[in-house]
């Protein structure tokens, strides 16, 4: 179907474009925009066969030029002869390209533009053999068609490479917004993992309390169902365990080790998260304007795990912000000095309802959340924050505190030691 759309946008695009023309040599033969609008089609469409192409066009442009003429001149054998031979002049066309340019495997750009050539040049020569016999054709006559073709030749390569830039120019915009998701995807994944494998400890912890009272219950004094329950629980607390394994070594070989980037600089990972953040804010319909402030440049290795905290950070506060408010979100990204060493301080500040003070001490313990869902009444899983105190204080070694007013604003600052990420200062001077 996509090729049938294809071959009449071509054939009905020709046709029209036959109306623009000058006459050159005689009346009935013109030189027409329509040659560029075909040789274009023939490139951009290459999923078509130039023959089938060709005569297509060679029957309805002529056929169209046909129907003008005769509206003008009211006399139907005269339109037929000044017409018609248009029909020889694209099946040349067409059989040409294809023998020259189309079945070849090693196309480039400079045999495409030699083929054009050739192509107008033999296909004129023909239409006008066919038009005033043999005897018409002279020297001066064919080096004239041939600086035609080679000028309107020049037209079609030209336009081709401008079509040719143009996409290229969309597929690695395109590639890089689909790596940029993926990138987030990935974070997203990591941290997903990193809390699997920690709730695996305490899996372990639960299936070794079950054999111990498994070990218990053996004493006869004990119902003999206890004993068989707790064999039970901790034959099914280890397939638990056994399936989250299975389920991180999935998620870890099959998507995140795919996406491993050695290291990133900070400036990259916040247009990353910049971009998945306008698209986030988007969904949710809101007037909310995301600023990024980076005053510092360095390298992260683990940029999944630092993107994962500051996206949660970053969500949690465009979430706060109520849907009819001119809500702003900002992030701040410097160095400093604490306690006599030096940080890397990250401060996500927003202007959404803030946290009630009873609240302030129970923010990071697993399953605090406000997300409610009105329309669903379900309730956000409580883990982002849990997640985010997590890998500040276990993976990066640092610390974060919060600050809020209620109805006014939530700030939260993130500190990581510079000295996590020193052994990647070489590293900067390729940071963009």
């Amino acid at each position: 179907m996509k090729k049938v759309k294809q071959a009449v946008i071509t054939a009905v695009c020709v046709s029209f474009g036959s109306q623009l023309y000058i006459n050159v040599f005689s009346d009935d033969f013109i030189i027409a925009v329509a040659v560029i609008i075909f040789g274009t089609c023939l490139h951009i469409f290459p999923e078509i066969n130039p023959i089938k192409l060709a005569v297509l066009t060679g029957l309805c442009s002529p056929f169209f030029r046909y129907m003008m003429l005769y509206l003008q001149i009211k006399d139907a054998a005269a339109a037929a002869e000044a017409a018609l031979p248009d029909i020889l002049f694209y099946f040349s066309y067409g059989f040409i390209y294809y023998f020259a340019y189309y079945r070849k495997s090693n196309q480039n750009y400079t045999i495409f533009l030699f083929t054009l050539v050739a192509c107008d040049t033999i296909s004129n020569t023909v239409e006008l053999l066919a038009m005033n016999g043999p005897g018409f054709i002279t020297y001066s006559l064919v080096q004239t068609l041939f600086v035609i073709a080679l000028v309107r030749s020049a037209l079609v390569f030209m336009t081709c490479i401008a079509i040719d830039s143009y996409k290229s120019l969309l597929s690695k915009e395109e590639h890089e917004l689909r790596y940029k998701k993926l990138m987030v995807m990935a974070s997203v994944f990591d941290s997903e993992v990193y809390f699997m494998k920690k709730n695996i400890g305490e899996i372990e912890d639960v299936m070794k309390k079950a054999f111990s009272l498994y070990h218990i219950a053996e004493d006869k004094t004990y119902p003999r169902e206890i004993h068989t329950l707790a064999l039970d629980i901790a034959k099914d607390v280890h397939e638990i365990k056994k399936g989250y394994i299975r389920v991180i070594k999935g998620i870890q070989d099959n998507i995140v080790s795919e996406m491993k980037v050695m290291d990133l600089c900070i400036r990259d990972l916040i247009q990353i998260l910049e971009s998945d953040i306008a698209e986030y804010i988007n969904e949710k319909n809101k007037a909310i304007h995301f600023s990024a402030r980076i005053d510092c440049n360095f390298t992260v290795k683990e940029h999944y795990r630092l993107m994962s905290v500051l996206r949660n950070l970053i969500v949690n506060g465009i979430d706060a912000v109520a849907a009819q408010q001119n809500g702003l979100v900002e992030l701040h990204i410097y160095k400093t000095n604490r306690e006599e060493n030096e940080f890397y301080a990250f401060k996500i500040t927003d202007n959404g309802i803030g946290i009630k003070q009873e609240d302030m001490e129970m923010i990071f313990a697993p399953g605090y959340s406000t997300k409610f869902d009105l329309t669903t009444g379900d309730i956000n899983r409580g883990i982002g924050l849990t997640l985010v105190r997590d890998l500040i204080v276990e993976v990066f070694g640092g610390s974060i505190s919060v600050e809020s007013v209620e109805n006014r604003y939530s700030q939260f600052l993130v500190w990581i030691p510079v000295s996590y990420f020193e052994e990647d200062k070489v590293e900067i001077l390729y940071c963009g």
